[in-house]
């Protein structure tokens, strides 16, 4: 068990979790939280697409893991068809057949239903040669389990770069299964922590500075054309209507991500480590929105939004400054 890093959290907000009625379409609906456990993810890889592929997400996925912890149950679905190739009649068949085994595994579905499902979700995006990655709840299942789905990986990958992006697929995915053991939180707070996670833990191990990220993110989340837009539009992407939906990039994975460093560098410590630490701890314990406002030393939402925004109106100069005070 990892110590807890010490702060000291001021008494800004109820610390009494809100009880939330989430509107049909809301992913929180019927959500069980992911367990801590021993044994880490299992992975599949369809027979005839190069395993370096799965090594490239694995080491992703391993990376993100020895920081975040190990919940679960979670398995790891890679397959695809690189160019010039063909998927064979028999490795279609095994894969299909060992996806629905485990999906319907203590579900009340059968393998004749999952098959077709199954076949659409993998084998036409491999058909159409489009790259996806993407965590999926199941929650029909006792307990509830996460599947990590890598299509087409070798889309991702050029070898200019200094970190295969497949890797960094495999590291916001798992970000996510982390982040699926904790509770409802908005879908900034999501996806930005996964993109935040991409820009900082390669650089934990020397690899790169997470400035190359998030100054990109930056310059992305600057082109939103609505300008009144902020990320408290974006708080669940589901029920969000459609003339913010179309911003779900920019708001939620871009301007997301730069939401987490602002909660860090505004937390006591400015340490990440507390964002694993102390803050989801609190999220179990309280919800987002009161952990948030104790995290982050402020006496609401609404306060954090407000300082937020305001940060967004800073020269990137001056936001980039503010990754250069955190601390591990």
């Amino acid at each position: 068990m990892r110590p807890l890093i010490g702060v000291v959290l001021l008494a800004s907000c109820q610390q009494t979790p809100v009880v939330r009625q989430y509107a049909e379409g809301s992913p929180w609906v019927g959500f069980q939280p992911l367990t801590a456990m021993a044994e880490g993810p299992t992975y599949h890889l369809l027979q005839g697409y190069d395993p370096i592929w799965l090594q490239h997400v694995r080491a992703g996925i391993e990376q993100a893991r020895s920081y975040w912890g190990t919940y679960g149950p979670t398995h790891v679905w890679v397959a695809g068809r690189e160019a010039g190739s063909q998927v064979s009649a028999a490795a279609k068949h095994a894969f299909l057949k060992e996806y629905c085994a485990w999906r319907t595994q203590t579900s009340t579905r059968t393998v004749d239903e999952c098959w077709p499902h199954a076949e659409r979700q993998f084998f036409d995006v491999i058909e159409r040669d489009e790259p996806e990655a993407y965590l999926s709840g199941i929650r029909d299942t006792d307990p509830h389990k996460a599947e990590l789905i890598f299509i087409n990986v070798h889309k991702w990958y050029f070898a200019r770069d200094p970190i295969p992006d497949p890797v960094l697929r495999g590291i916001h995915e798992y970000t996510h299964v982390f982040q699926q053991s904790v509770g409802a939180t908005p879908t900034w707070m999501s996806e930005g922590g996964a993109v935040f996670a991409e820009a900082w833990l390669p650089s934990l191990e020397g690899q790169r500075s997470p400035e190359i990220v998030m100054r990109r993110v930056m310059q992305h989340a600057r082109q939103i054309a609505a300008p009144d837009l902020s990320i408290a539009d974006m708080e669940e992407i589901e029920t969000a209507p459609s003339e913010v939906a179309k911003y779900h990039r920019e708001l939620a994975y871009d301007a997301g991500s730069w939401a987490i460093a602002f909660m860090i560098h505004s937390s006591p410590t400015k340490s990440v480590a507390t964002l694993r630490d102390v803050f989801y701890p609190l999220v179990r314990k309280i919800g987002w929105e009161s952990a948030l406002c104790e995290y982050v030393g402020m006496e609401s939402k609404a306060a954090f939004y407000a300082a937020f925004d305001a940060f967004m109106d800073q020269p990137i100069p001056e936001q980039l400054s503010l990754l250069r005070a955190l601390r591990p």
